[in-house]
């Protein structure tokens, strides 16, 4: 078939220069296509955002003079993305279709230009992809350092100002594995009901009820054989090894009695749906109402007996109800999470983390309040960011020591730091779980 390049085109540039999230794009853009255009359509586009700083650098390597930009630089990323990583489409192909959609649009001299550039790129694919982490000695000019803080970043194909957040707060060697990990496709998790139950397009994963679709499955998951009964749902490891370890961590310190827990933030209902496989009596809001179908259609699928309360009736300080768990899972900027959202590395801006962590605070301090005495409660980003991590933490538990004669206390059982370049591989979070003296 031929795919739908200028489409794909379109698409980069809603997500890029209208700021548009990738996926509401794609549902928009989709509507129309049939399934195989569809898939291509998000593989090369979530690949190009993926790999976009790399991109970005190779280009500009390769233009000894102007750099490409607007329309003809989004189409020679989309299709340098072909010819380095994706490997499907012979590259002879990929350069013609590519050389011919410019000519059409922007005429003989962009698409010669376009022609030498994607071939010197097939050329060297292989190179460039196995670029590896450039390292030089130099560094001591403010000059020499912020050029090298630009190459490292194009490499690890993030913004600057997240490539030197993360070296400053995680580290360089650690940055290091995240930006290569985050740089291949994501693995699809999904977590049963059943701990016994199986299936041919999955293989076992490393906790109790959790599963790995096996390569080549074909199609959309949501049509495979259990989905619309509510047997499984989708869900990443990282958050089922939280809601294992957090549900093992409460059942050992308050015993085999039914625990109450409200999920805050329960969009799209993933964890509620854990905590209730798990046992819990489970009651779950959002204050987003944008996404409260979402999650009232996973419950009604998955665990109906969770109770869906609204966001103004949880929080009211009108109706004080208390639960042994309180999971607060809140708002934040999807750093852990880049490599299945690969847009957010370019949507995100430095500057709203002030705004994100005072919401953030506030959510933790609306959840705290509805822990009832001798009972937890759980933080969790999908954040690598100690600002939305151990820092809100730390910063909440500092509330408690300035207010003289509080008899409420708290403290920390254990936290958790999870990456996609360490065991299991999941996507990346921070979690505390917290516990409220009785």
């Amino acid at each position: 078939m031929k795919y739908p390049r200028a489409l794909a085109v379109r698409t980069l540039t809603r997500v890029l220069s209208d700021f548009q999230s990738l996926d509401e794009v794609l549902v928009a853009e989709a509507a129309d296509l049939d399934p195989e255009a569809v898939a291509w359509l998000y593989e090369v586009c979530s690949g190009t955002l993926r790999w976009k700083g790399r991109l970005d650098w190779m280009l500009d390597s390769l233009a000894s003079r102007k750099k490409p930009s607007g329309w003809l630089r989004k189409i020679l990323l989309l299709s340098a993305y072909q010819l380095v990583v994706q490997d499907r489409a012979p590259a002879a192909q990929v350069v013609s279709e590519t050389v011919d959609e410019i000519k059409r649009k922007e005429g003989d001299a962009p698409a010669h230009f376009a022609n030498a550039c994607l071939r010197k790129i097939a050329a060297h694919a292989q190179e460039w992809r196995a670029w590896a982490y450039p390292v030089q000695a130099d560094s001591s000019s403010p000059e020499v350092s912020t050029a090298l803080t630009t190459q490292a970043a194009a490499w690890a194909s993030l913004p600057p100002w997240m490539w030197n957040k993360l070296v400053h707060q995680r580290g360089l060697d650690w940055i290091q594995g995240f930006a290569q990990a985050t740089l291949e496709r994501p693995q699809l998790w999904i977590r049963s009901r059943d701990p016994q139950w199986q299936s041919d397009w999955v293989e076992r994963g490393p906790v109790s009820s959790s599963w790995l679709s096996r390569p080549g499955r074909g199609g959309a998951v949501t049509r495979q054989a259990g989905f619309l009964e509510g047997h499984w749902i989708v869900q990443d490891i990282s958050s089922q090894v939280l809601i294992s370890e957090v549900t093992s961590l409460i059942r050992g310190a308050m015993g085999s009695a039914p625990v109450s827990a409200l999920d805050l933030c329960a969009a799209p209902g993933g964890k509620s749906v854990g905590l209730a496989w798990s046992g819990f009596q489970v009651s779950a809001t959002e204050f987003k109402s944008d996404r409260v179908p979402l999650l009232r259609d996973t419950i009604a699928r998955a665990a109906p007996e969770i109770e869906l309360l609204p966001w103004d009736q949880v929080i009211s300080p009108a109706i004080h109800r208390e639960w042994g768990l309180v999971w607060v899972d809140v708002p934040c900027s999807g750093s852990g999470i880049i490599r299945r959202h690969p847009d957010v590395r370019w949507l995100r801006k430095e500057q709203e983390l002030v705004s994100l962590t005072q919401q953030q605070k506030k959510i933790l301090r609306q959840g705290w309040d509805r822990v009832q005495p001798g009972g937890f409660l759980v933080y969790s980003v999908c954040s690598v960011f100690a600002d939305e991590g151990e820092r809100i933490v730390l910063d909440f538990i500092k509330e408690f020591e300035l207010k003289s004669g509080h008899q409420v206390g708290v403290s920390i059982v254990r936290q958790w730091l999870l990456s996609p370049h360490e065991a299991p591989g999941g996507d990346g979070f921070f979690a505390a779980l917290l516990q409220k003296s009785g």
